[in-house]
């Protein structure tokens, strides 16, 4: 079996702790602010009601005030706990992280905080799995999205490797189950990876996130917050909101349209939901993270339009509203790290924005008023 690595596996030097416990917890106040989401969700009446993003991570500290009524369904396809597939305890606090960045609503405030999750823990306790249980766990989406309504995946893992195509891919049972799911009009959103520097900054992304027909997606910073050294050797000297991350992996159209870098969206450092008991707090950095708040804003969408339209949008819907919605960021004009830049265009991701593009599209239909 093919060994996963998830792309959060680089953890910050500075600041020291990475997981911590804190009753004052705020929610997501800074990822939220940069891309506009409290305010997309009054715009537009949104919030995730009605939908499910199937998480598949480490598990998840189903016992947090952040998920209270709201765990659809658990699945454990690890070996850890014997196997028992009833059991998601998140021992590591990476999966719970990610959903809580989602979806939470108690301690913390979701991107999308009246969704329902389904916690399927494809990663170990350790960080580490094999794309065997990752393929289960699409397979069990595939069966069970109509039960529980599920929307959106959210796949915050990869392979650490770095590719510009997906030809060696393209009849993968991974890639066969990820295509199914997109014509089921689910999006499958996967992290770019974590190794620019590692792969001496040359442009590509890890497996999944090449496939094309997920939902890739790199991370920017959400704020000026000083610098930033990580474990695999980047180091931002210096951060501010909008910056393309100096472990980000990137691809730009220019080099392969179709898989390309769909969105960059916030992710270091972002907090949310930890693993220390109901009122749990982490603070984490990675893909892994920026992952999560564009499955957030991709429930909003697809909340919004099923209002309308009847029906889920379609995913090449979606990728069209987080583009057309996308700020543009220049990669290399205010970076202050130790990698090399390309100097290209990528988009931003903007929840108003993107909601904006998808209420024009309604418009042009006459299913809304026009704006």
């Amino acid at each position: 079996m093919t060994d996963v690595r998830f792309p959060d596996m680089i953890k910050p030097v500075e600041p020291p702790a990475a997981q911590f416990d804190s009753p004052q917890a705020a929610f997501l106040p800074e990822v939220d602010a940069f891309i506009r989401a409290s305010q997309a969700r009054q715009a537009f009446q949104v919030s995730g009601k009605g939908l499910c993003a199937a998480v598949l991570d480490t598990g998840l500290n189903t016992q947090h005030v952040d998920f209270a009524g709201r765990i659809a369904a658990v699945h454990n396809f690890t070996a850890d706990y014997g196997g028992d597939p009833n059991n998601v305890t998140d021992g590591n606090g990476h999966g719970t992280n990610v959903a809580g960045i989602v979806l939470s609503k108690g301690d913390h405030t979701g991107i999308a905080p009246e969704a329902h999750v389904a916690a399927l823990k494809v990663l170990g306790n350790n960080g580490g799995g094999s794309f065997a249980w990752a393929e289960q766990a699409l397979e069990w989406v595939l069966q069970n999205y109509t039960t529980y309504k599920i929307s959106a995946v959210c796949m915050s893992l990869g392979d650490g490797e770095n590719y510009v195509q997906d030809r060696p891919y393209l009849n993968s049972s991974m890639k066969r189950k990820i295509a199914a799911l997109r014509r089921a009009r689910i999006a499958v959103v996967v992290a770019a990876g974590n190794d620019y520097y590692t792969h001496d900054s040359e442009q590509g992304m890890g497996y999944p996130a090449i496939i094309r027909q997920t939902v890739s997606v790199g991370a920017v910073y959400d704020a000026a917050e000083g610098g930033f050294r990580y474990g695999n050797g980047a180091e931002a000297f210096s951060s501010r909101a909008g910056q393309i991350t100096p472990f980000s992996q990137r691809l730009h159209p220019s080099v392969n349209r179709v898989t390309r870098t769909e969105i960059f969206a916030p992710g270091a450092p972002v907090t949310s939901s930890g693993i220390n008991g109901p009122h749990g707090e982490s603070v984490q950095h990675g893909t892994s993270q920026a992952t999560p708040v564009t499955v957030g804003v991709i429930l909003l969408l697809q909340e919004y339009y099923k209002r309308h339209a009847g029906e889920l949008p379609t995913v090449n819907q979606i990728t069209n509203w987080l583009r057309r919605g996308g700020v543009p960021i220049v990669d290399g004009d205010d970076e202050d790290d130790n990698v090399k830049h390309t100097n290209l265009t990528f988009l931003r991701l903007d929840a108003m924005r993107a909601l904006e593009a998808a209420r024009r599209e309604l418009g042009r239909r006459g299913l809304v008023p026009p704006a």
